[in-house]
């Protein structure tokens, strides 16, 4: 494939934006405090005791009384955060008026009970079915359950001064047991499609909180042993195979060489996980690897007054992941890009211990700001529920709310046991200048750029093969505007058409990505679709300004009937965390406020959301279209059509199916919007299978866009004589000659 030539005559510069507001450690506290109403609705007392006679409850969930996650892990996340309030919220925040401490203390005081007494290493009560839940050997195991045994000992431990030395031996057994089957295992390892980073981080956190406890225990030097390896095995990376740095020379001479076993990174950093580079799963391991190093320094500086334990192992490669990969997927309210959207809940900011760990024990200013930016959207999601609870339309219920909860809490207590009052959080601006640029991610098939207006992105999934993008405007107020969001084997961009007998799908069958500038690109590709009857040919240019600009020519590959065109989508939310309603501008500035329930159509050339999203298309006479709103992964979100059809048409085999030229636009007011529209023009007399458009940046630039789906050698064109003509400050030309 012949690459596309770019000519680029100047790079925008980033400007300055202002620094955002922090919430401190002390509203994480409040927040929890303000989660209790839901703690007590899902709080089930039991009216069996344990076989010892203790009095036991469990936190409804999925699965309620269940040995699997749907069932153990909720109930130890909640009784570890009733647990935690007690012990550090008591006279420090003030907990709703049905409330009241004793309840939070028996509520933490039962539950974990009910966890311990389920365990296998315990017996003392069933979960239902007459089963036990955890690990106790290779030959008896539960998938996770050392994560869900790692919030109990987190929970005993906030309780552990009421607790009976009785009790506290249940802990021990549970414990000692999860342990001694991580001595037996083999340690996993891959990194495509399903990485086993985040599956060696919890195990990293069960043998931490162990240790933490019973540091004096005559095991405790191979718990040590076996923290240490998994935690190289948690981000290890090809080159940690030539690694003779010493891990912790105050205890031997083990290097990091020594304890690898093989990659769960590739070699640019990324990771896949449920088969696709997935940013949550890539995030997790460093709050992982994080809430180890938290439990070793808490729990044995408590309770023994020294720290017997303590490894360098649990931040390796830590900072080279959230270079590498994270910090350039970062947006200016605190969430992570997503590519490839995610398959829980969106804008959960859930990453927002990942950045307490690097805030915390690594110093990192970066993640500081982050963090607070983080914290401030999950205090403001959590208020548009009337129970504290943390999200409308929770993915999985009762466990979702336990992993934030948990989230939440470990934010609080890292800054608790080492403040950054000393640490000054970087700017934004700062952050911008330093991971802005456009960042290819090779491994994963993803490209990313960024200005002082707008993030975008755009993927090849690899695994769960989707081509897709979206951008988000650099503006915290309006940052998730536009949600991550695939579809029938595409997304936003690109859309789809639908074809009469036909599955609306989309197979990649060429791509090819280079970077304009510093802060752009240019991508070219094919797709064949619905069941390979139409071909699309496209072009995705982000301009190194505001533009990003969407072209395609579709094909019929064979006689077919379409029935529908939902192209140029973009996926908006409309959701009580977000807004509920849009201001959709068109046309003679006819004002719309709409909230997706049903499909609002336009006929324009223009439409303009929220004076924030401006978007253009050179068919001055087309149909667009607002609506189609449907829950996507707890946001409700509608659908921005720009080329929108319900208009039944029979093709014939090689008959060209439609073209389209559609220009997106961040931080843009209507008025800005029309105007653009207005400067967007064709160019005239190009030699035969060229097309033009002149198209207006943001800064007053003209960009020439030319481009060629059937570009040969006979029909060369003159770049610098059209350029003159047009009197274009910039020049792109995308042309494609061959497929392959």
């Amino acid at each position: 494939m012949k690459k596309s030539i770019i000519l680029i005559m100047t790079i925008a510069i980033l400007s300055a934006t202002k620094a955002f507001a922090q919430v401190s450690a002390d509203d994480a506290l409040q927040m929890l405090a303000d989660f209790t109403p839901y703690l007590c609705n899902q709080y089930q007392p039991i009216e069996q005791a344990n076989s010892k006679g203790e009095q036991i409850a469990t936190f409804k969930g999925e699965n309620t009384f269940g040995n699997n996650e749907q069932g153990v892990r909720h109930n130890a996340d909640l009784s570890m955060v009733c647990a935690f309030l007690c012990k550090y919220g008591k006279d420090k925040v003030m907990l709703p008026d049905s409330i009241t401490w004793e309840q939070l203390a028996e509520m933490a005081r039962t539950t974990l009970v009910y966890a311990y007494s389920t365990h296998k290493a315990n017996k003392l009560f069933p979960c239902k079915g007459g089963q036990y839940w955890g690990s106790v050997s290779r030959s008896n195991n539960s998938w996770e359950s050392s994560l869900w045994a790692m919030s109990v000992a987190y929970s005993a431990f906030f309780q552990w001064n009421e607790l009976t030395k009785q009790q506290q031996s249940y802990i021990y057994e549970m414990l000692k047991a999860e342990c001694n089957y991580e001595l037996e295992r083999d340690i996993p390892t891959g990194y495509k499609g399903d990485t086993k980073a985040e599956e060696n981080g919890w195990e990293c956190d069960i043998l931490a909180v162990t240790l933490g406890l019973f540091p004096n225990d005559k095991l405790a030097p191979k718990w040590f042993d076996r923290l240490r390896e998994f935690a190289i095995n948690c981000y290890s990376h090809p080159d940690d195979k030539d690694d003779q740095t010493i891990i912790d020379p105050e205890y031997d001479k083990t290097t990091v060489a020594s304890l690898y076993k093989g990659a769960n990174l590739y070699e640019d950093y990324s990771l896949q996980n449920h088969n696709y580079f997935h940013t949550s799963y890539q995030n997790v391991v460093v709050q992982e690897l994080g809430e180890a190093a938290l439990a070793l320094k808490l729990f044995q500086k408590e309770l023994y007054g020294n720290e017997r334990w303590k490894t360098n192992a649990l931040m390796h490669n830590n900072q080279k992941v959230m270079d590498n990969i994270l910090y350039p997927l970062a947006l200016p309210d605190g969430e992570l890009a997503m590519p490839n959207g995610n398959d829980w809940s969106l804008f959960l900011y859930d990453q927002v211990t990942s950045y307490s760990t690097m805030a915390c024990f690594l110093r990192d200013s970066k993640s500081l700001m982050l963090e607070q930016l983080a914290l401030e959207q999950i205090k403001k999601r959590q208020k548009t529920t009337s129970d504290g609870s943390w999200l409308l339309r929770a993915d999985v219920g009762a466990r979702r709310m336990g992993v934030e909860a948990h989230r939440v809490m470990m934010t609080w207590l890292m800054h608790h046991i080492l403040p950054t009052t000393d640490i000054q959080p970087t700017t934004w601006e700062d952050f911008s200048n330093q991971f802005a640029k456009t960042k290819p991610i090779d491994e994963q098939d993803v490209v990313t750029a960024s200005t002082s207006n707008r993030f975008v992105c755009f993927s090849w999934s690899k695994g769960l093969h989707n081509t897709t993008g979206y951008f988000a405007p650099i503006n915290k107020l309006e940052n998730n505007i536009i949600v991550p969001f695939k579809a029938n084997g595409t997304g936003n961009f690109i859309g789809w058409y639908e074809v009469e007998g036909k599955r609306t799908d989309a197979v990649d069958i060429s791509h090819h990505a280079e970077p304009i500038g510093d802060n752009g690109f240019i991508i070219n590709g094919q797709l064949a679709t619905n069941e390979r009857t139409l071909l699309n040919d496209y072009y995705i240019i982000a301009t190194p300004g505001n533009a990003i600009i969407y072209i395609d020519n579709v094909v019929a590959s064979a006689d077919c009937r379409i029935t529908k065109e939902r192209g140029g989508l973009l996926a908006i939310s409309v959701d009580p965390f977000t807004s509920e309603k849009r201001e959709i501008c068109y046309n003679t500035f006819s004002t719309t406020s709409l909230n997706g329930d049903y499909l609002f159509r336009m006929k324009a050339p223009w439409v303009n959301i929220d004076n924030c999203i401006g978007i253009i298309s050179a068919n001055e006479d087309g149909m667009m279209a607002f609506g189609d709103k449907r829950n996507n992964n707890s946001i409700n979100t509608a659908k921005l059509y720009a080329s929108y059809s319900d208009q039944a048409r029979d093709m014939k085999a090689n008959e060209n199916v439609g073209s389209r030229f559609i220009v997106y636009y961040s931080n843009v007011s209507s008025t800005q919007t029309q105007e653009f529209s207005k400067q967007m023009k064709p160019v005239a007399k190009l030699p035969n299978g060229w097309n033009g458009m002149e198209v207006m940046d943001t800064d007053g630039s003209r960009y020439l866009i030319l481009y060629s789906f059937n570009h040969s050698e006979s029909n060369e064109i003159n770049i610098d004589k059209v350029r003159n003509k047009v009197k274009a400050d910039h020049v792109i030309v995308a042309t494609r000659l061959e497929y392959h």
